[in-house]
């Protein structure tokens, strides 16, 4: 499995997961996969009408993969993870929420800092 969006995690001496906590507490589970070879995406739909987005290269097996072999998945877990078959991948419903909040935390940190510049100017 790759690194990003895969894996189980140990368990954390601080408590619960905040992000396995909101999965079982709302019941999230990916509802579909739509794979785009061609734009380098990956778009995870969750049963909450959420979209999820991530990059096909970040991903080494997924990025070698054919279009053919990405159509080819599966949810395993009762949806919260994606297997495929064909090209030995499982990527996590955990692993993508927590990506999707880092990009958002940097992003928003990366605009905070923009308005600090313009404002210090």
């Amino acid at each position: 499995s790759s690194k990003r969006g895969s894996g189980t995690s140990a368990p954390n001496p601080l408590g619960p997961d905040p992000i396995e906590v909101m999965i079982l507490r709302e019941g999230l589970r990916i509802a579909d996969v739509h794979p785009y070879k061609d734009l380098d995406l990956l778009a995870i739909v969750l049963s909450s009408g959420d979209v999820l987005q991530a990059r096909l290269s970040d991903f080494e097996r997924l990025k070698k993969a054919t279009s053919a072999h990405l159509k080819k998945w599966r949810l395993i877990g009762g949806g919260i993870g994606i297997h495929w078959e064909t090209v030995d991948e499982d990527l996590s419903l955990r692993g993508f929420i927590r990506d999707a909040a880092q990009q958002d935390a940097l992003r928003r940190l990366s605009l905070m800092r923009g308005r600090a510049k313009a404002s210090a100017k």
